[in-house]
């Protein structure tokens, strides 16, 4: 039994600019408790789980003392929230992957010398799976040879790939040789592409899910709150909210024209941004002002909306 048979394959995956609180949710909805992070080559570079995410958390005032135990019994987890943390910050990395052919005993041996709970599996370099350790576990179970099922308390050893021996072929004519190269390239065409596509869909996912998230009262204050600090610093603007062009109906064009209309393009938090600052703060004398802050290969990647009271004159 190898690595391919075992895994788990349907599961979460992230990019490393992905929001942690959207990690967070993914974590909370999946089944395999953990959510790798990929690399645009789909490879995998960390993995986040819920103890990543319990040690991000803010440690208590060491003045209040712990907390009695009978207060904890029965009591839900707080909402996990990232107050302005990055992923990268949180993610256990380099992640430890396990080759998709590699065998049950060493997968084993790896998940043993690096106290992996879960694992990415990789067919070259991009992610196609999970591995548990429960099912790992529970395939050690079935084998008939006890000595095999104690293989997790063994010396701790190094995993290697599976490695398949060339099979014996008789030289043929350059033509054909011709035909492997071709065939080569039109398979090296076709992992592009489909790492071209999972990539697009992740972020289309992603916009999906920004686009039904709502400004809370609590975040709309801290913005506020942030924007009084900057002016006590000296500042005469301030960057309430920071989103992908992508969010926009029309991916970003309004805003990098500009055009007088682009709030009317605008979705999601960004949209509740601009109604709070219509509403509240626009005849309190602020403007606010809508920019494309990166243009990754030369399109709008990112875009911000700016709070401004400028100078007195």
């Amino acid at each position: 039994m190898i690595a391919r048979e075992l895994m788990t394959r349907h599961f979460p995956f992230v990019t490393a600019d992905a929001d942690l609180d959207y990690v967070a949710k993914l974590l909370s909805e999946c089944e395999v408790g953990v959510v790798p992070v990929v690399d645009e080559q789909l490879a995998p570079i960390g993995i986040v789980t819920r103890s990543n995410l319990e040690k991000a958390r803010p440690l208590p005032d060491a003045g209040l003392g712990p907390i009695p135990a009978f207060l904890l019994q029965n009591r839900r987890n707080a909402p996990f929230r990232s107050n302005g943390r990055a992923l990268r910050e949180v993610m256990t990395a380099p992640a430890i992957s396990v080759p998709s052919g590699a065998k049950l005993s060493d997968i084993a041996k790896v998940m043993q010398e690096h106290h992996l709970k879960r694992a990415p599996v990789v067919d070259g370099h991009k992610i196609i799976g999970v591995l548990l350790r429960r099912e790992v576990l529970h395939a050690l179970s079935e084998r008939k040879h006890p000595q095999q099922q104690d293989v997790l308390s063994q010396p701790k050893s190094i995993l290697s790939e599976t490695r398949r021996e060339p099979e014996a072929c008789d030289i043929a004519t350059a033509e054909e040789f011709r035909d492997l190269v071709a065939a080569h390239e039109r398979q090296l065409d076709k992992e592009r592409d489909d790492r071209h596509r999972a990539m697009l869909e992740l972020r289309e996912q992603r916009i999906k899910e920004l686009a039904a998230q709502r400004l809370t009262e609590g975040q709309w204050r801290e913005m506020v709150s942030q924007a009084r600090r900057a002016a006590a610093s000296g500042l005469t603007e301030h960057m309430l909210i920071r989103f992908p062009a992508q969010l926009c109906l029309d991916g970003g064009r309004a805003i990098n024209a500009p055009d007088s209309h682009w709030p009317e393009t605008l979705r999601g938090e960004p949209a509740d941004v601009f109604k709070r600052w219509r509403n509240e703060l626009q005849p309190r004398g602020f403007k606010i002002a809508a920019q494309i802050v990166d243009f990754p290969e030369g399109l709008p990647g990112d875009a911000a909306l700016f709070l401004m009271w400028g100078k007195r004159t």
